[in-house]
């Protein structure tokens, strides 16, 4: 993981990239993972969630995450 961050913020690439965003398994296992690199929910909720993306389902199958690049830099 620490690769492809580093590989966004190197000067010699060119992409203007600034966030990672994954939609990880809503799974304790996989959320620990990002979590721990990192990553936060981009929505606080699964109700918040599930109301942004238009879900009916009763329990989401997966999470939007993010990475704030701005932050491995410094």
């Amino acid at each position: 993981m620490d690769f492809i961050k580093s590989w966004f913020i190197d000067s010699q690439n060119k992409t203007g990239c600034r966030y990672i965003i994954v939609d990880s398994y809503n799974d304790p296992i996989p959320l620990e993972y990002y979590k721990k690199n990192g990553f936060d929910l981009m929505f606080s909720t699964e109700n918040q969630e599930k109301e942004y993306t238009h879900s009916k389902a009763e329990k989401l199958s997966t999470r939007l995450m993010y990475f704030d690049l701005i932050r491995f830099r410094v």
